[in-house]
């Protein structure tokens, strides 16, 4: 016969588990396979990651066209132009890294947004030396805005098809007010606010029920089988 406390034990603990798979997931979870969905969120992805084959070396590129890509959920980059066109409005970022050449060269490189500079990536070496160059741009965009990196003239880079040592990637943080990236949770909580909405949510025909309305579920019954 199973003891009272055991059982009792026993509920809080897959309490305790459902909590942090919500906590993991940053969405609802589904009681019976632990099935994750992000409602709203579904096939808007938008990231790339891209590379450029060759060495940039002092002449204008304007736009350098990555064209070895790797990445290209919601294919917002065109491997053709090097220009990346903005499928939603809302909060973008953008990293450009460059393995600079040896010897002295004045390095500039230029996040551009439909035609105009917004932010200069500069690095400059010295004799035999050579560093990777990473610079961070981040823009909230309208639909169709279109970004790419520009170099101006006296730059050099290098790279060749195995070092991806020159890369151009962006990715969709914000979308609508709406974190792209999951969760949404206040950290200074363990786990998600409580709610008393006992609606289900439907994703490809499966009964999905938010955390805390399995748990209110959940827990009356283990005392009810005490």
């Amino acid at each position: 016969m199973t003891h009272p406390r055991e059982s009792l034990h026993g509920c809080l603990v897959y309490v305790a588990v459902l909590c942090g798979l919500r906590v993991a997931a940053g969405g609802p979870v589904d009681l019976t396979l632990g099935h994750r969905t992000t409602a709203g969120q579904q096939g808007s992805a938008v990231l790339f990651f891209a590379a450029y084959q060759g060495q940039l070396r002092e002449v204008l590129f304007d736009p350098i066209i990555f064209n070895q890509v790797m990445v290209n959920q919601g294919s917002a980059y065109d491997n053709h132009t090097g220009v990346f066109t903005a499928p939603f409005a809302g909060v973008y970022q953008f990293v450009f890294a460059a393995q600079l050449c040896r010897g002295d060269h004045n390095n500039n490189w230029y996040f551009m947004t439909n035609g105009h500079q917004r932010m200069l990536c500069h690095a400059q070496m010295s004799g035999g030396d050579t560093s990777l160059n990473t610079c961070f741009y981040m823009e909230e965009l309208k639909k169709g805005d279109q970004v790419w990196v520009k170099q101006k003239v006296g730059g050099c880079a290098w790279a060749n098809s195995n070092s991806k040592t020159i890369t151009f990637s962006g990715v969709l943080l914000a979308k609508e007010g709406i974190s792209m990236l999951g969760g949404g949770l206040d950290p200074r909580r363990s786990c998600p606010p409580f709610s008393r909405s006992s609606s289900v949510v439907r994703s490809s025909g499966r009964t999905v029920v938010p955390m805390w309305t399995g748990v209110s579920i959940i827990l009356p019954l283990c005392f009810f089988f005490l």
